[in-house]
């Protein structure tokens, strides 16, 4: 093996180009080795930037998830504005804020809460005059104006954002927010989810709307429902007035002729005890009299109620009618019959227009039997008449609202507000009924109607 040395210039001339050539290689490899490490270090750079923005995703998935169950449930517009804010700042900082919406009726802005300041509410009437408002609304997109009263310099910046509501393809108000965040901090991306958060907002207004509206139409609807109950009592106590009369008129009568005696000054201690008597029983008529005839309550409020005791205050009013009318009255109240949890003056109406239906079933007299008993949790009420029937095929419809077969002389109204009385209470009313025989009307009342209701 030859020696490499200076003095064998030979060789080293012979072993130059292959010196070269490795050192060649080796710079390629290198520089392979350098760009590869830069492709690797960009990936990953990417990879990381990639993470973080799946990241930033899922948290604003998670934030307009949150969004969608706590503004959408909110049903009025404090609780609305306090979980808005409460998601705003998640995403900028707020100074103040609040939403003005436009009036159904008016057309004009009114603010949605009052916990905002005063310059909020300047600020809303300067941007309507400027037509910013109209604008924003117009053209259902986000801007930021810069707050010119209090932005000295580029430090103590601050900013309004205009967001508009956007229900159904319609401006329906703005989102106003009063930031320090600087004009250059805000993207595209916090622009879009404070779109999200005003057009949620503006479902969860809607909503509140239309649920303050239902509870109106509610409270209405309680209102007439009392209106008719009350006319209905009305009139039964203005069909059954002969019959009061004269149940105080006869001891009118015996008051008279005893008080005349008394003058004559016969059995004085003996007849005082029946004028007291007499005047007890004028003063119960007209004492259950008034007791029914009061206004039925709009709410339907619950409490004991024993069914025994309530149809026997009734049966003070109807007594003479049914004499009248040559019709048997029997009652068979069960003794042992349960209290039950319900509306004493409600439960009355029903009872008056049982008696006095089964009363212009018989014109020709008969028997009305009126029985009480209880059963798997209920109370039981049987109006058992023996007058002319109901037809088969009107059966379904005496319990629909101003259906009767009285002509001029009823209006419709006893059974269908008797049923609805009665669902009222968790219950249920029942008529088996056969031409020429007569008719039942059973009535199923639960002790417990929350109970029943579960």
């Amino acid at each position: 093996m030859k020696r490499l040395t200076g003095n064998n210039p030979e060789l080293i001339e012979e072993l130059l180009p292959q010196i070269e050539k490795f050192i060649e290689s080796r710079e390629v490899y290198v520089k392979a080795l350098e760009k590869t490490i830069e492709v690797l270090k960009r990936e990953i750079e990417f990879k990381t930037r990639t993470n973080s923005d799946f990241k930033d995703s899922i948290d604003e998935i998670l934030l307009i998830q949150r969004l969608s169950t706590k503004i959408s449930t909110a049903l009025n517009y404090e609780d609305i504005i306090t979980e808005l804010i409460e998601l705003t700042r998640q995403i900028i900082p707020v100074i103040d804020c609040n939403v003005y919406v436009c009036d159904g009726e008016t057309k004009k802005l009114e603010k949605l809460s009052n916990r905002s300041g005063e310059y909020l509410d300047k600020v809303i009437e300067t941007y309507i005059e400027d037509g910013i408002i109209d604008y924003v609304l117009k053209e259902k997109r986000s801007i930021v104006l810069p707050d010119i009263n209090n932005s000295l310099d580029e430090f103590s910046e601050k900013n309004f954002v205009l967001v508009p509501l956007v229900l159904r393809n319609e401006g329906i108000g703005v989102y106003l927010i009063h930031t320090d965040k600087k004009q250059r901090d805000f993207t595209n991306q916090i622009l879009l989810l404070l779109s999200i958060l005003a057009n949620q907002t503006a479902v969860a207004v809607e909503n509140s709307r239309n649920y303050n509206a239902l509870l109106k139409a509610n409270e209405e609807l309680k209102i007439t429902q009392a209106q008719m109950i009350q006319a209905a009592k009305l009139a039964a106590v203005g069909e059954l007035a002969g019959g009061i009369a004269h149940e105080i008129n006869n001891p009118l009568q015996i008051l008279l002729g005893h008080i005349q005696l008394m003058q004559l000054g016969r059995d004085l201690p003996k007849r005082i005890e029946i004028v007291k008597e007499q005047v007890e029983k004028i003063a119960q008529i007209t004492r259950r009299l008034l007791n029914f005839s009061r206004k039925v309550p709009d709410d339907f409020k619950f409490e004991p109620v024993n069914v025994n005791f309530a149809i026997q205050e009734i049966m003070t009013l109807v007594s003479y009618q049914f004499k009248y009318h040559d019709i048997e009255l029997v009652l068979k109240l069960d003794p042992a019959l349960p209290t039950i949890y319900g509306n004493k003056i409600y439960l009355q109406q029903v009872f008056l227009n049982m008696m006095i239906n089964a009363k212009d079933a018989m014109p020709n007299g008969g028997k009305l039997v009126i029985e009480t008993g209880s059963e798997n949790g209920n109370v039981i009420v049987k109006f058992i008449d023996t007058g002319v029937g109901i037809p088969e095929d009107i059966k379904e419809k005496i319990f629909e609202a101003f259906f009767t077969t009285k002509g001029n002389k009823g209006t419709g109204l006893g059974l269908s507000i008797s049923r609805w009385i009665v669902r009222k209470h968790g219950g249920e009313i029942k008529v088996e009924s056969e031409v020429g025989k007569g008719s039942t009307f059973i009535i199923i009342l639960p002790i417990n109607p929350e109970q029943n209701s579960k």
